[in-house]
């Protein structure tokens, strides 16, 4: 899961409050419409596919990857890439923009966050028409021609996007944040390999419990002597960007935190949450607070000057290959207490509203390309799954092509806990930035005060604050 909009989220609302009003929105499209999934092979169209364009060229390349296969199927068809000003402070400005000027893609780049503005700008179609065309075509081939979700892939995925009933984006990929460690460091600090710990089965799974007590291990190791001897004075236990929302919201759905009730009224003060934050507070001033914020590069990881990193990049994106590729493996995500949940999410395109029948049905036949097992397959190749969303490719760990070694089962383990975030979808959702904003500063203000600008606070006032914040974002 690429952490998306997590920096400068701040400046979004700045940039929209400056404008003097909020992005244009697209007249409410239909819906209900007509679809073909029978589209001729010969079908001329141009497909334009707005893509990040500060990521490294990472979507695009999913796209170009892709693009071989797809024109064996359908010649006629261009692709096009939007490439306008667009960057993580800059997304929404870029959409507005697009929609005054009538210059909207037909696909959409989009997250688990980013959807349900979109679907709030009324800038994507309800999927369901297609799956439920899909779904008959299924049925009446004997599985021969169409789409079963059910019965191919990881369906909570293509849940993520779900609002009121209709799902609206297609995930190209699996994200499920696991743990990796480094081994060589861990063994430098005396942890076997095969501590029980370190373990992740059904009969004993990868718990909070077991990672704060390796990392007290870890940090006992690093103040000491020997510690510093061996080049680690300076390390750190976990290198862990709480206010990433695919790692807070599992911590706080774990302890039955949550930020509104089913009102959606402010419930961020409860004593589930007290005690959650008192216990990142606890982990983070052990013996010195040798934990770290990350960025999204995980550098303190891949240099080996930390011993714990929480990740969703599957081992072959990481960055590691050439830096530790021989001292990392990886465990799920801890599990907590007796309702534990997994963050994860995704990344896909969204069909935009404003696309005419013969681009809209275009736009669907790349998008179920894109999952089909060829496509998925034309991903894995160019080593860009992480895991793919079909559990036949999944589980048959194609997608891990030069890491074989590596316990592979971290990032498919315990589906059953696995979450995305929803605590923005019971307010408007013009308010979504805002409230995620509210929730990261929470989080820093407990992990990382000197990012905030301001001493130490308590708990209690962390939670007074974030109470506040939370207020003020579904108000305005």
């Amino acid at each position: 899961m690429k952490k998306f909009l997590c920096t400068v989220l701040i400046l979004i609302m700045a940039m929209l409050l400056f404008a003097g009003c909020r992005p244009n929105i697209i007249e409410k499209p239909q819906e209900e419409f007509e679809v073909n999934i029978d589209v001729d092979r010969n079908t001329e169209a141009t497909l334009r596919i707005l893509v990040p364009s500060t990521d490294g060229g990472q979507e695009e390349m999913y796209i170009k990857a892709l693009e071989p296969g797809f024109k064996e199927m359908f010649p006629n068809v261009t692709i096009e890439y939007d490439r306008r000003a667009i960057s993580d402070d800059k997304y929404v400005e870029s959409i507005s923009s697009a929609i005054a000027s009538g210059e909207v893609p037909d696909l959409f780049y989009t997250n688990t966050v980013f959807y349900y503005y979109l679907v709030s700008q009324n800038c994507i179609i309800s999927l369901e028409p297609y799956y439920t065309a899909e779904a008959d075509r299924y049925n009446t081939t004997g599985g021969q021609e169409g789409l079963n979700l059910d019965a191919d892939y990881y369906t909570s995925f293509f849940d993520m996007s779900e609002y009121e009933g209709n799902r609206y984006v297609v995930p190209r990929s699996m994200d499920s944040v696991v743990t990796y460690y480094n081994t060589e460091f861990l063994q430098a600090a005396g942890i076997s390999l095969s501590d029980e710990r370190l373990i992740s089965t059904e009969e004993n799974p990868f718990t909070w419990d077991d990672l704060v007590s390796l990392c007290k291990d870890v940090n006992d190791f690093i103040v000491s002597e020997e510690g510093r001897q061996a080049g680690y004075g300076s390390a750190y236990a976990l290198q862990a960007d709480f206010d990433w929302e695919a790692v807070f919201n599992a911590l706080m759905e774990s302890y039955g935190s949550q930020a509104f009730d089913e009102n959606g009224n402010v419930a961020i003060d409860s004593p589930q949450t007290t005690e959650m934050a008192n216990m990142l507070r606890d982990l983070c001033n052990y013996n010195g607070g040798r934990i770290v914020r990350s960025n999204t590069s995980g550098s303190s990881f891949t240099n080996g000057m930390t011993a714990f990193h929480f990740s969703s990049q599957g081992p072959s994106r990481m960055g590691l290959n050439e830096e530790i590729k021989e001292s990392f493996n990886a465990v799920p995500f801890p599990l907590i207490g007796e309702n534990p949940k997994i963050g994860c999410g995704f990344a896909g395109w969204g069909i935009s509203s404003t696309a005419d029948d013969t681009t809209r049905d275009i736009a669907w036949q790349f998008l179920k390309y894109m999952i089909s097992r060829e496509g998925q397959m034309a991903l894995i190749n160019a080593g860009l799954a992480t895991p793919s969303i079909r559990i036949d490719l999944a589980e048959e760990k194609q997608w891990s092509k030069g890491y074989e070694d590596l316990n592979l089962d971290a990032w498919l383990q315990w589906e059953e806990y696995k979450v995305s975030s929803k605590f923005f979808v019971n307010q408007d959702p013009s308010a979504t930035f805002d409230i995620l904003s509210a929730l990261q500063t929470f989080m820093r203000n407990l992990v990382d005060p000197t990012l905030t600008g301001t001493s130490v606070k308590s708990v209690e006032m962390c939670i007074a604050t974030a109470k506040e914040d939370l207020s003020e974002a579904v108000q305005g």
